[in-house]
C-alpha cells in the first residue's frame, strides 16, 4: 500500500509506484480525446505543445482551461504574455501533432515546428489547417500536481463547419469512422 502524504494543501495525496503510473496512464487513455495545440507568443519567442487536457469551462462568460506541464516551454510564455490559444487539430494534422509533443529543442523553439500559422487577437499563435481555435486571455490559474491549470477568457474563436478531427485513444492518433460504420 502506498504512504499517504499530506502536502499541506489541505489535500491528502498518495506516492504511486512505476507500476501503478503505468496502470493509470493506461486507464486514462481508455478516455478519447481530440488533438489540440496549446500555443503561446511572448515577444518574438513561439512556444506550443500538443495537449488533450483543454476543456470549456463556461459558456457565459466564454471560459476554457488548458493544463500544462510546468516542464514546458508554453508554460513560462502563457505566464509572460497572459494569454494562449488552442487549435484543435484536424485528421491530416498528425505530424504536427507529434512535433509539438516533443520535447524542448532548440531546432523547434527556432521552428515552431515548421507550422504555418497567424496571429490571433491576442498575439498567440493560431496554426493554419485547424478545424477550431479559441485564443483565451489569461484570467486564473490554479496548482494541478506537476501541471498548472491555465483557464482563460476566449476572446476570439472560429470553426470549420465540415472538418475531421485528429483523435487519441489508447496511445494511438485515430480518426473517426464515418457517419453510418458505427454498430
Amino acid at each position: 500500500m502506498p504512504t499517504r502524504i499530506d502536502r499541506g494543501r489541505g489535500a491528502v495525496t498518495a506516492d504511486i509506484t512505476d507500476e501503478e503510473r503505468g496502470h493509470l496512464r493506461a486507464m486514462m487513455g481508455r478516455f478519447a480525446t481530440g488533438v489540440s495545440v496549446v500555443a503561446a507568443r511572448t515577444g518574438p519567442f513561439l512556444a506550443g505543445m500538443t495537449a488533450n487536457a483543454i476543456a470549456s469551462v463556461s459558456i457565459e462568460p466564454p471560459l476554457m482551461l488548458a493544463s500544462v506541464t510546468h516542464k514546458s516551454e508554453t508554460h513560462r510564455a502563457i505566464i509572460e504574455s497572459h494569454a494562449f490559444a488552442v487549435s484543435v487539430l484536424a485528421a491530416d494534422q498528425r505530424d504536427v501533432a507529434e512535433c509539438f509533443a516533443q520535447p524542448i529543442t532548440a531546432a523547434k523553439l527556432r521552428r515552431f515546428c515548421d507550422a504555418p500559422w497567424h496571429e490571433a487577437e491576442t498575439g498567440s499563435p493560431i496554426l493554419d489547417g485547424a478545424i477550431a481555435f479559441f485564443d483565451c486571455r489569461l484570467v486564473d490559474r490554479h496548482a494541478g500536481g506537476d501541471h498548472t491549470i491555465f483557464v482563460g477568457e476566449i476572446v476570439s474563436a472560429a470553426y470549420e463547419e465540415n472538418a475531421d478531427p485528429l483523435v487519441y485513444y489508447g496511445s494511438r492518433y485515430r480518426r473517426l469512422a464515418p457517419e453510418g460504420d458505427v454498430g
